[in-house]
């Protein structure tokens, strides 16, 4: 079962009990929507820093990447300028950037794959509170 699926199934358990336990359920339903509510700010606020760590992530290949091309061109012309020793220093620096982008790679696809999950428990538990408050005005 999904991550989403199994946060479906809790809220569903959680609103189902309070109002068998209820004595006043319009209450007990103003009191859980109140609950899931501060939750979709803690979410909201945690996929904004999920989000941000994903652009810092992108960010960090973008720029390996464009220092592994100058050093690339900067071998290239220390080549033609007859400067081998400089030449290999820089192939040298391009293939220890280039196993580090490799790293910097997996951080992005792992930061961008939370960022992903992050969106889609928001984007549910703003189904869910749409959802109760659509039974509340149908209930009460």
């Amino acid at each position: 079962m999904s991550m989403i699926g199994r946060f479906r199934e809790i809220m569903d358990r959680n609103l189902n009990a309070l109002l068998e336990k209820a004595d006043d359920p319009e209450k007990m339903i103003a009191l859980y929507l109140q609950k899931l509510k501060k939750d979709l700010g803690k979410i909201k606020s945690e996929t904004a820093t999920v989000m941000m760590e994903e652009q810092r992530a992108k960010r960090a290949v973008a720029e390996c990447e464009e220092t592994i091309a100058k050093m690339e061109r900067y071998a290239a012309k220390a080549t033609e300028s007859g400067n081998e020793r400089d030449a290999r220093r820089f192939l040298e620096r391009k293939t220890a950037l280039s196993a580090q982008l490799a790293e910097l790679q997996e951080a992005y696809h792992l930061a961008a794959a939370n960022s992903q999950k992050m969106k889609q428990m928001h984007d549910k538990l703003a189904a869910e509170i749409s959802a109760v408050e659509a039974a509340q005005d149908d209930t009460f």
